[in-house]
């Protein structure tokens, strides 16, 4: 349906898609056919129970494929439990364990701590004596920062909430802690591992003009103040300005972690030079369309980045991006670690313009001086609904140390 003939399509109220089995990483198979069961009526939703005797071992394992893994594994990091991942798939009493999965010193401490957590996640592990033969890198507990803009942003609040729900330690961060202040310059490295910035529009951000191109004005910019309505006080009006992007570089040179979710990778591009670009920019509606659809993506459960996913999954395209890469400088390096498929995108909702995202890019890792800059190019925790591809995330701020 357009708005006229030859003209944009006339887009839904809301998603064009739901489909939670798809959006949580949940096999379903439909059944087409009318049958009869045997049934019983419960009370209650009976969850596995974990194994009586577990987290015996002089190190206990668990699968990086299960997100309860990493709420787990942020309760034991709090207690500064000695943690690695694996750094490739490996067999384990005879099961394949995937990359990425974690690997935690069964202290005192830690057995202590175990069992309530591995009952309240309904979790399985692994018990292992010795571990000296796994490839791994260790893995510290993180110092996490959300930057929140006064402009109001429902995914900012969205990611506050999948952070709360499992557990996950952070700190709300506002423009004056980004951009510091005339009495002190800011130095996000000394307090930070990884800074998330949810998905908002570049120029927000940054606090140029409405309209302008990615990374265009400043603080400098006459309309770089943008109240929502009326006059508010100055503490609350703009973005981090340039002051809060150099102050960003600083962060990225020093060995810190950015990561851009969704729109936000328009801004990392624009204003750190990332060898990547959205291949969907200026290209008109009457072509390209794609309204809050699920999608299949490609993954590299190798990479970091990718730990723990499935080699296909489904990711949420909500005002979303197709990256392009290039070659990078010197002094960067880049790893695609999901991408859009030659052919049948789409998996529920609605796709015009397929050819856009074909072997485009949906998820990057950059690497810049001695820190990382993760492009999200999808809502990978959309609504908190997207557990499928809540790893993308989960990853970035569980990011092995480099060897």
């Amino acid at each position: 349906m357009r708005q006229y003939p030859g003209g944009p399509p006339v887009p839904p109220y809301d998603n064009a898609a739901w489909t939670l089995p798809l959006q949580m990483g949940v096999a379903c198979d439909e059944i087409e056919e009318a049958f009869e069961a045997k049934l019983e009526k419960i009370d209650a939703v009976p969850f596995p129970k974990a194994p009586a005797k577990q987290g015996q071992g002089a190190y206990v394992l668990l699968n990086s494929q299960v997100n309860a893994s990493y709420a787990a594994v942020f309760a034991l990091l709090k207690d500064k439990a000695e943690t690695w991942r694996t750094t490739a798939t490996v067999k384990v009493k005879g099961a394949d364990v995937p990359a990425g999965s974690f690997i935690v010193k069964n202290s005192p401490e830690v057995k202590k701590a175990l069992p309530a957590l591995l009952d309240k996640l309904h979790l399985t592990i692994l018990d292992l004596d010795d571990v000296a033969a796994l490839p791994k890198a260790s893995l510290k507990s993180p110092r996490i920062g959300l930057f929140q803009s006064w402009r109001g942003n429902a995914d900012e609040g969205w990611t506050r909430y999948v952070f709360d729900d499992m557990g996950i330690p952070y700190k709300s961060l506002h423009n004056a802690d980004i951009k510091g202040t005339k009495e002190k310059k800011a130095d996000l490295r000394a307090d930070y591992d990884v800074l998330v910035f949810a998905d908002e529009n570049a120029n927000t951000i940054k606090g140029t003009r409405p309209g302008a191109t990615p990374g265009a004005g400043g603080a400098e910019s006459p309309m770089a103040r943008m109240p929502r309505q009326g006059s508010v006080p100055p503490e609350y009006e703009g973005g981090i300005g340039q002051e809060g992007v150099d102050a960003l570089k600083a962060f990225v040179e020093k060995g810190g972690i950015l990561v851009a979710l969704n729109g936000a990778s328009d801004f990392a591009i624009s204003e750190f030079g990332a060898p990547a670009r959205n291949t969907l920019t200026g290209i008109d509606r009457t072509k390209f369309f794609c309204p809050t659809s699920i999608l299949r993506i490609l993954v590299d459960n190798e990479t970091p980045i990718g730990y723990g996913m499935p080699k296909e999954a489904a990711a949420m395209f909500v005002n979303s991006l197709a990256f392009s890469t290039s070659s990078p400088p010197f002094d960067w390096d880049r790893k695609v670690v999901a991408s859009y498929p030659e052919e049948e995108v789409l998996l529920s909702g609605w796709l015009m313009g397929e050819e856009y995202l074909t072997r485009k890019a949906a998820v990057v890792d950059t690497k810049w001086k001695d820190g990382r800059i993760i492009l999200i190019g999808v809502r990978c925790q959309n609504r908190a609904q997207s557990h499928g591809t809540y790893k993308f995330l989960l990853n970035a701020l569980l990011y092995p140390e480099a060897k």
